[in-house]
């Protein structure tokens, strides 16, 4: 009987885990007969599986400092969210013609980890750096300090999300993000108004300003309150989609935070018992007497910036199948990216060296002609090609060095491939039948076409771009 395991976590011995793994890779020592105690918590309440893992993990971690983000990365809220994040890209516009990703980093060190797998081929690093650029990772903490600076939730008589909240540091308003957050329904929308929020909140700290520079030494009081407030004084009309869109804020909605985060600055200075700013900012009064304060802001300017009740757009809320089918052309670009003549010694070195098992070996073949015919992949293909591509990456990277190359030359080569035509495809057909240089069911499908009179697809297209490859190439034909 077989068991297996998927999604594998190790709550308490990472280091000694990664000390095993190092000793192995970089000394090269012999850990054959290393064993390592471990304990399996099997957990039959499925229900509250995110739950118990997380106490698990708090419990087994009494003697380390391990923060509660960390604790709570596999609560169901940030995998879908970090999900959404991998297949939800910004819009093009009038400024940007590039769509990018803002990547949401649930556990650290995931952006660097994907970085590096995609580092391989060299090829696919600036691809990945323009598409996933670094200003554009945000942690757990991030998150919730964006969210809850615009947001207000009473318990009872008590605010226990608001501006003062994020004040009080990464870890305490976390805390709470995580207790009156993590239970909401997300979906494209939610994801793309919280990065307009984060849009805002990184504007916002940009208007202030640094040392020498800046309105103040309060940054980190003054943008969440002045951006609590902004969403007061406009009674949460901000016009999230029109950020998203756009992917930055106006110039008046610029203007206005700045006027604004000067006059709260000096009213939180002025108020405070002591002149303790930062700890008076902490209070719940203190936001309180922000948002009652009588300002003489004027709106009319940001007019454009606000949700237009007669004009409001329709957005569309993406299915798990829409989800999910950005994701899979993702994986599909990472396999399609290594050429055929590269999954061939893939294929090789798999059967020479044993670290592809017999299936996976079995199934290159059928990978690396899809690849060259540019046809499609069906799952378990993919799926064994990721696996694949993965296990080079650590075992022989050195096999993905001459991706580069081949790449640029199919490039070049691109650059004078013509437009392929009816008017072409007759020259090449004429060429070919007086000189014989393409084989016969090459000459039929050039025949059938023009005496066919048939549709010009954009897979015929293809072939035919191949047949005056090969006549350029091997025997100089032009047209």
């Amino acid at each position: 009987m077989f068991a297996s395991v998927k999604d594998l976590q190790i709550v308490n011995g990472g280091q000694t885990t990664a000390s095993i793994f190092h000793t192995w890779k970089k000394e090269k020592a012999v850990i054959d007969n290393i064993f390592v105690q471990v304990k399996l918590s099997v957990i039959k309440n499925k229900e509250n599986f995110s739950t118990i893992v997380s106490k698990i993990s708090e419990y087994a971690n009494t003697q380390n400092k391990v923060s509660v983000a960390d604790l709570s990365s596999n609560r169901p809220y940030h995998i879908e969210f970090e999900k959404l994040s991998r297949s939800i890209f910004t819009p093009i516009s009038e400024n940007r013609s590039i769509q990018t990703k803002w990547f949401y980093e649930r556990a650290r060190g995931q952006y660097k980890n994907e970085r590096l797998k995609e580092s391989l081929p060299k090829s696919r690093l600036k691809a990945f750096e323009l598409k996933t650029p670094k200003s554009q990772v945000f942690t757990k903490e991030e998150l919730a300090k964006y969210i809850n600076a615009y947001d207000e939730i009473v318990e009872g008589k008590k605010l226990v999300i608001a501006p003062h909240i994020v004040v009080r540091g990464n870890q305490k308003n976390y805390i709470q993000f995580v207790n009156y957050n993590l239970e909401k329904k997300l979906n494209n929308i939610y994801f793309e108004d919280a990065i307009a929020k984060a849009i805002l909140f990184k504007a916002a700290e940009k208007v202030y300003g640094v040392k020498p520079n800046a309105i103040g030494d309060m940054r980190y009081v003054t943008v969440p309150y002045t951006l609590g407030l902004l969403m007061h004084i406009t009674r949460k009309q901000i016009d999230f989609w029109k950020i998203w869109r756009n992917q930055e804020i106006s110039k008046e909605l610029k203007e206005l935070l700045y006027e604004m985060m000067t006059s709260v600055e000096k009213l939180i200075k002025s108020t405070a018992p002591g002149g303790l700013y930062g700890e008076w900012a902490k209070k719940e009064e203190c936001w309180l007497k922000i948002k009652k304060h009588k300002f003489h802001f004027n709106l009319e300017n940001i007019k454009a910036d606000l949700i237009d009740p007669t004009n409001s757009v329709k957005r569309k809320v993406q299915s798990e199948e829409d989800v999910r089918g950005q994701q899979i052309k993702e994986e599909l670009l990472r396999i399609i990216s290594i050429p055929y003549s590269v999954w061939k010694k893939i294929d090789v070195w798999g059967q020479e060296s044993g670290e592809l098992l017999p299936n996976q070996i079995n199934l290159i073949d059928s990978i690396a002609f899809k690849v060259k015919e540019n046809k499609g992949i069906p799952e378990i293909e993919r799926m064994t090609a990721l696996k694949i591509i993965d296990i080079v990456i650590e075992k022989a990277p050195a096999l993905l060095d001459e991706v580069d190359a081949i790449v640029a030359a199919e490039a070049a080569l691109k650059a004078d491939d013509p437009v392929i035509d009816i008017e072409l495809i007759k020259k090449m057909r004429d060429y070919d039948r007086r000189n014989k240089r393409l084989s016969g069911s090459q000459f039929q499908v050039l025949n059938n076409i023009i005496t066919n009179n048939e549709a010009l697809s954009d897979y015929k297209k293809g072939i035919c771009l191949k047949y005056y490859r090969e006549l350029n190439k091997k025997y100089g034909f032009r047209g």
